[in-house]
């Protein structure tokens, strides 16, 4: 588990950086519409799984960033465009959790 560590570590810097890149930049063009998540392999080794999903995604894709960024829409009036949002953020969370619960017994053969 401490070898994981510094991975985890690094990616999840990266992956925040980026984020926050992306915000700055996809925010500036597109101030009505979030930026979206970005999805990973799901064939990896459990190495590059731990330093993509859980390092760089875990780092991208925060739930603060969520929270900011629909506090952002509401500090500016956008009260419609922050509960669309809130509603896209719930409902997407829940229907990739479905499909993810659904489609691993089918790949994995259980």
């Amino acid at each position: 588990m401490l070898k994981s560590i510094p991975s985890i570590a690094c990616a999840a810097s990266l992956g925040a950086l980026l984020r926050w890149l992306l915000g700055l930049q996809l925010n500036a063009l597109f101030p009505t519409i979030l930026p979206g998540t970005w999805a990973a392999n799901p064939t990896l080794s459990p190495e590059w799984r731990l330093l993509i999903i859980t390092g760089f995604c875990g780092g991208l894709t925060t739930f603060l960033t969520f929270s900011a960024e629909t506090m952002a829409l509401l500090q500016t009036g956008r009260v419609s465009w922050a509960m669309a949002a809130i509603g896209v953020h719930v409902a997407g969370s829940l229907l990739a959790t479905t499909a993810g619960l659904i489609t691993y017994p089918l790949l994995s053969g259980r």
